[in-house]
């Protein structure tokens, strides 16, 4: 089953809403991690470990990475309780997409977006923590909410 336009830009969302969601598990937005999470967008554009249509997912992503994000942060809610909610349920949705996509796909586009969520959570180890991730961001980069293709 194909996508609407609509749906399809939910699903581009999902690289920034992961963004956003691990780089806030802490409680403040990190422009290390904001400035990892492009890169990494960025690199997997080209990656050979990747099949051409999740190199063309990212680069889709890619191009308007910074609209994306500036969109998901301006709608956050400023309590952090409220946010972590607001986010959780955003990527929650994704689940509804993934069913409609072919399950190799939804398969590789998860297993992705948690390797994603792992490398902004080391992003802000500093000199003597490198790849150093806290609590929360531990938490936060298993993306529990979204679900494993089985069990879709």
């Amino acid at each position: 089953m194909r996508l609407s336009k609509e749906e399809n830009n939910k699903l581009l969302n999902a690289i920034p809403l992961i963004a956003a969601y691990v780089a806030f598990a802490d409680g403040k937005l990190n422009e290390k991690e904001v400035f990892s999470a492009k890169r990494i967008a960025g690199l997997r554009r080209f990656s050979g470990n990747f099949e051409p249509r999740i190199r063309q997912y990212y680069n889709e992503v890619f191009e308007k990475f910074d609209d994306r994000f500036s969109d998901v942060v301006s709608k956050l809610p400023n309590d952090e309780g409220e946010r972590n909610e607001y986010l959780e349920k955003e990527l929650r949705d994704i689940n509804t997409l993934l069913k409609k996509i072919s399950p190799l796909y939804a398969e590789q586009l998860v297993h992705t977006y948690r390797s994603f969520a792992e490398h902004v959570a080391k992003a802000e180890g500093g000199i003597m923590q490198i790849g150093a991730v806290g609590h929360k961001e531990a938490k936060a980069m298993k993306l529990s909410m979204i679900e494993d293709v089985d069990s879709i």
